[in-house]
């Protein structure tokens, strides 16, 4: 995995900014981009994400698919899971609340329904 060091997203008026730093100083890489539906504004410092544990379930929101890497990394809470592709049953979409299990090395990728999710108030 040849990832920088450091790589943060950073998300506002519907573009997406993909940043590394360098010598202290953040540079953008690429393009700015169309944000992915769903992802809110904000900056996503994916450089702390941490790997996932054997046995476990992580739900939230795929927020960074990286292609050329072949990982993907999920927003659980206020931390940040990467994920490897390959170890992944199904397609991640960028955007998209998902449920991930793993078991062994192997895991499944369920996407939750938004409005199950979502509380109303009745008047």
């Amino acid at each position: 995995m040849t990832t920088p060091a450091k790589l943060r997203i950073i998300v506002m008026n519907g573009q997406k900014i993909l940043q590394t730093q360098n010598n202290n100083e953040w540079e953008t890489m690429g393009t700015i981009k169309k944000v992915d539906e769903g992802i809110k504004p904000g900056v996503y410092n994916i450089y702390l994400a941490t790997a996932p544990v054997d046995k476990n379930q992580y739900q939230g929101q795929i927020i960074y698919i990286d292609k050329e890497n072949a990982v993907f990394y999920q927003q659980v809470k206020k931390d940040f899971i990467v994920h490897q592709l390959k170890a992944i049953d199904g397609k991640p979409v960028a955007g998209k609340d998902v449920v991930i299990a793993y078991d062994g090395e192997k895991a499944t990728l369920t996407l939750i329904d938004a409005l199950k999710n979502k509380r109303s108030l009745k008047i």
